[in-house]
């Protein structure tokens, strides 16, 4: 969602009815507010949580929506989409986050996928005996 539509979805369950009496309350010119919602201007990292305080929005949402929106298209893809789910405290139930999943998929096989949850589970040690089998493995079938 582009940061535009999240502050003006934002604005109107405040129940502002003029951009003049929003700009008041987030401390900011009417005229930046008016170009940010209307024209698609992204305001620095600094107004942007400003706005995000006085509106209850998520601050590292808005800002990493800001960031996606100033990358080129060619390389948006590459870029994970910021989540407004609230995170949990607490051990996560799988290594990798659905986030990071949903990015993967794009890249890696489901085997793939499977194989980095369970690398990143084993010991220092595991790691460096699977790096030392994965390095031989790919040298004696480069010079076969």
């Amino acid at each position: 969602m582009k940061i535009s539509d999240m502050i003006r979805q934002a604005l109107e369950k405040k129940g502002f009815k003029n951009l003049k009496d929003a700009s008041k309350v987030l401390g900011i010119s009417p005229e930046l507010l008016r170009v940010t919602i209307n024209k698609g201007h992204i305001p620095k990292d600094k107004t942007l949580i400003m706005i995000a305080n006085k509106l209850g929005l998520d601050k590292s949402v808005l800002i990493l929506s800001a960031h996606q929106e100033k990358v080129p298209a060619e390389v948006k893809g590459f870029f994970l989409s910021p989540s407004t789910t609230k995170y949990r405290r607490g051990k996560r139930k799988y290594p990798l986050s659905e986030e990071q999943i949903n990015y993967l998929e794009k890249i890696l096989s489901i085997e793939e996928i499977m194989m980095l949850r369970k690398y990143r589970q084993v010991s220092e040690e595991a790691k460096t005996q699977i790096n030392g089998y994965v390095d031989f493995m790919f040298a004696s079938k480069r010079s076969a």
